[in-house]
């Protein structure tokens, strides 16, 4: 468990108080089809929750991945730091991964937020998922390529931090919003003379 934490190339360009671009970037929403992966950052989720939120996330029309070390334990943690990181810069520079969802929280983000690809997000925006110790990735996000993500449930479902509530939000943040009867058939607008610039005067 005397592991440093992971430190690379990105580690000496990148501060949490480092940031090129000031202006927010908002990811695209979902569309059915999309690939989304299941990456864990910090502890390891169990497999039952997990194969839970797969069946949720799959029941919106989404197709999940699970990153390579989700299941991994070292420790407290769910794998080597660089294992973890690696399926979370994996993630990010994946052009066909278009969101990326904590399966779980605890402790172990912060070992690792330095490595983080921020420069594979500021071209690619996508969606990042979680919360608690999550929020270490969040506030990296944001601080070095402005990414807004979203601080919202784990993919391991269970009723009492990711009941339905919580997952009907989420559904809600990723993917648009399905029109309604009333929405869906919009008035035209009232039919106006065509605007003509005036004439000079002679």
């Amino acid at each position: 468990m005397d592991q440093e934490p992971a430190g690379g190339d990105h580690a000496q360009n990148r501060r949490m108080d480092d940031y090129r671009n000031p202006l927010p970037l908002r990811a695209p929403r979902l569309r059915p089809g999309d690939r989304v992966r299941i990456v864990a950052p910090a502890c390891p989720p169990s497999r039952d929750e997990v194969a839970r939120g797969v069946e949720l996330l799959t029941s919106w029309g989404l197709r999940v991945e699970l990153g390579e070390h989700v299941f991994d334990q070292w420790g407290y943690m769910a794998g080597r730091d660089q294992d973890r990181v690696f399926d979370l810069n994996a993630a990010f520079r994946d052009p066909g991964v278009r969101a990326v969802i904590a399966a779980r929280g605890g402790k172990g983000t912060y070992r690792i937020v330095d490595d983080l690809d921020t420069d594979a997000l500021g071209r690619d925006p996508k969606p990042v998922v979680g919360f608690s110790d999550i929020t270490h990735i969040h506030l990296a996000l944001w601080s070095r390529c402005r990414l807004a993500t979203l601080h919202g449930p784990f993919a391991k479902r269970d009723d009492t931090c990711t009941g339905p509530a919580s997952a009907e939000a989420l559904r809600r943040a990723l993917r648009p919003p399905t029109p309604s009867p009333s929405t869906a058939t919009r008035r035209r607008p009232p039919r106006t003379s065509p605007w003509r610039a005036p004439r000079r005067a002679s």
